[in-house]
């Protein structure tokens, strides 16, 4: 096993379980105590997990608070490779959702290149801005800005997503998992992404390993309406996934 899927594995583990010894790392893993503790040298220069007393403890990332200039460098090379897999899915020409989001939000300088252009319709200010920028069609959603997001919310915008039809949509989640779905802090967040899935022939969920195999506060659909794309799973990950949804990874597809 190469150490990158390795640690992966490793990081996956340690954050199901929340707290777990060396020990049982060794038997889980069936590494190494020497392997695995180098392997945690390097998660904890990360800043995803610390060593305590007995053991290894997983370090949640506190999201929920944090601006979208904030959220950009966590996973970031993961979440370029997303993008680009994720903007690969497009021929050309399509009306698109794109939801807003610090992963959704790398797809921008990749849709540029796309001809004919895309047209895009945002519920973020900030992707607005960019896309504008570029010179691709963009039109905003309107209604009331979450300042930490830019996301723009509230039953104004709900109505007027239930008022069109998108050929693709590209959201965001904070967690995503078998047990609760997609899912997302905000009540009225899961609403906006709710109401554009229902209304595109095709949705897909942008998320790094981070989000996978966690839940969050609102649930917004099931992992059957939308097709997962992420950087790389691990194989405990794959087995979770591949009876609840299409995946695909930047290195191939489930």
């Amino acid at each position: 096993m190469i150490v990158e899927e390795r640690q992966k594995r490793l990081l996956s583990v340690i954050q199901k379980n929340k707290f777990i010894s060396l020990q049982e790392l060794k038997a889980v893993t069936q590494t190494s105590i020497s392997t695995i503790r180098r392997d945690i040298e390097n998660l904890t220069a990360t800043g995803h997990v610390r060593r305590v007393h007995g053991g290894v403890e997983f370090i949640e990332p506190d999201r929920t608070d944090l601006t979208v200039n904030q959220r950009v460098p966590i996973y970031q090379a993961d979440k370029r490779k997303i993008a680009q897999r994720a903007v690969q899915q497009l021929a050309g020409g399509e009306i698109i959702f794109l939801d807003a989001g610090s992963t959704t939000g790398e797809m921008i300088s990749y849709l540029a290149d796309k001809k004919p252009a895309v047209t895009v319709v945002t519920n973020s200010v900030h992707h607005a801005a960019r896309l504008s920028d570029l010179m691709i069609p963009v039109m905003i959603i309107g209604g009331q800005v979450k300042q930490t997001t830019d996301a723009v919310i509230g039953a104004a915008a709900v109505a007027q997503i239930n008022s069109m039809v998108f050929d693709v949509s590209f959201v965001g989640a904070d967690g995503l998992s078998v047990d609760f779905g997609l899912t997302t802090p905000d009540l009225e967040e899961a609403a906006i992404k709710r109401a554009v899935v229902a209304r595109s022939q095709l949705s897909y969920v942008l998320a790094d390993a981070s989000k996978i195999g966690t839940a969050s506060f609102a649930k917004a659909v099931d992992l059957e309406q939308v097709v997962l794309v992420t950087a790389q799973l691990t194989t405990e990950q794959r087995a979770r996934l591949k009876h609840e949804m299409t995946v695909l990874e930047a290195e191939g597809t489930l």
